[in-house]
């Protein structure tokens, strides 16, 4: 992870976390081409504390997470809080820099975000909040049409998450024609 120390403005980081992103997308798996990735794409701002990752995801449709084809591929800015100048100690969610973080990495699309709680255990307690524009085939940000659950726009014989990976004990819908 790249270690910005009080010199660096905020602007400058997040303009060379935008530059990295550039060179890949990250779809969810953990292998070693997307670790090395989340690597390039990941930051700590020391004089403001801010440990920040920001890449271009893909694959939300089609691993069978989100059901509406729209949803597939956004750009995504993970924040949380550190005590400045120490990225192992965890601080507050401070709102109003992620305000600031969030104009700087989305511009005029700002608008157009989607803003997601922490949700995992680590994530709670390290209060991650993730921003994520959702964009067409060309990385353009756009409002996808109607909600991430529509099946207005799948494609036929199109499974979910749930059908291909169900509890256990339940039958995989995997070869439902």
């Amino acid at each position: 992870m790249r270690v910005y120390g009080p010199d660096w403005l905020k602007a400058s980081v997040a303009e060379k976390l935008k530059h990295a992103s550039i060179y890949g997308e990250f779809d969810g798996v953990m292998s070693n081409a997307n670790a090395i990735y989340l690597e390039d794409c990941k930051a700590f701002h020391s004089l403001t504390g801010t440990l920040l990752i920001f890449t271009r995801d893909t694959g939300h449709h089609t691993s069978g997470w989100f059901k509406n084809p729209d949803y597939e591929r956004c750009l995504h800015l993970s924040l949380s809080f550190r005590e400045p100048f120490n990225q192992q100690t965890p601080v507050q969610f401070n709102i109003a820099l992620a305000k600031e973080w969030a104009e700087l990495f989305f511009g005029e699309y700002t608008r157009l975000i989607w803003a997601e709680s922490p949700k995992t255990e680590e994530g709670k307690y390290l209060e991650v909040h993730h921003y994520r524009v959702f964009c067409n085939g060309f990385w353009q940000p756009f409002i996808p049409r109607k909600e991430v659950y529509t099946t207005d726009f799948t494609e036929k014989g199109w499974r979910s998450w749930s059908e291909l990976h169900p509890a256990e004990g339940e039958p995989s819908s995997l070869y439902a024609g």
